[in-house]
């Protein structure tokens, strides 16, 4: 299985699945999109293994491009480790304090936020589809966090971005233009393409700008320059409505 790691602190492992050609199903990892559930379980057991760690200390969620968080707690390990049934349900961001679990976020072109806190443990992720961008899932999560630990220290959050389509290549009608114009904040990202008469958006300039309005410094963001329209090793469902997910996830060790 292709896994493109990050760069954190030691305690942390954080990272994407990448599309695989070698692996089976081509190393997806997503049990909703209806390929078979036995190769797509064999393929979380491929990465646990990576990880060195147990399917069973996975927690998934059944994603939505819903502005809903959910906090994980010691009792969800094992959610949505073997089916869909029994994962997180509706909701695209998961977050916990929790050592020796795995949290994530699949994705297809949308926006995957891996973030993480030293001095409190605090890791998560965000799935940013464009629908999730203009509820501004980002702020949504972050006031529960706040509202949870109200003297958590936002300068020091920490932020990864995962492959997701780029600006040149998500083309949308005005509908939808409209939709990030009335954020109020978004119209540096939105572009006019005369020759293609569609919008160009850049939804990781707007969830990054999202970031920062929530308190992360812009130093602490780390953005992607991969399109996952055009990776060879990506996963986009515009692209060929693929089955195939990115997973983007993090775990501390405990």
């Amino acid at each position: 299985m292709t896994i493109q790691f990050y760069d954190t602190p030691e305690n942390l492992i954080a990272g994407t699945t990448l599309k695989d050609p070698n692996q089976a199903l081509n190393g997806n990892l997503a049990l909703h999109t209806g390929e078979d559930a036995s190769l797509v379980i064999a393929n979380r057991q491929v990465l646990a293994e990576a990880l060195q760690v147990d399917v069973a200390q996975f927690a998934f969620a059944n994603q939505t491009h819903s502005k809903k968080a959910y906090h994980v707690k010691s009792g969800d390990r094992g959610r949505g480790s073997l089916s869909a049934e029994d994962a997180v349900d509706d909701v695209d961001a998961l977050y916990t304090y929790e050592s020796d679990v795995v949290v994530g976020v699949f994705t297809a072109d949308c926006v995957p936020v891996i973030f993480y806190d030293e001095d409190t443990g605090l890791i998560g992720a965000i799935h940013s589809g464009w629908k999730g961008t203009v509820q501004d899932i980002v702020s949504w999560t972050f006031a529960q966090i706040k509202g949870q630990d109200p003297d958590l220290f936002m300068g020091k959050m920490k932020a990864i971005f995962g492959p997701s389509i780029a600006q040149d290549s998500f083309e949308v009608d005005k509908d939808v233009a409209d939709q990030f114009k009335a954020l109020g904040y978004a119209d540096d990202f939105i572009q006019w393409d005369a020759r293609r008469e569609k919008y160009l958006i850049d939804n990781q300039a707007t969830v990054a700008e999202q970031l920062k309005r929530v308190g992360f410094l812009p130093e602490n963001i780390q953005l992607s320059d991969q399109d996952t329209l055009k990776m060879t090793d990506g996963f986009s469902y515009r692209l060929d409505k693929t089955p195939g997910r990115h997973f983007n996830f993090i775990t501390r060790k405990g």
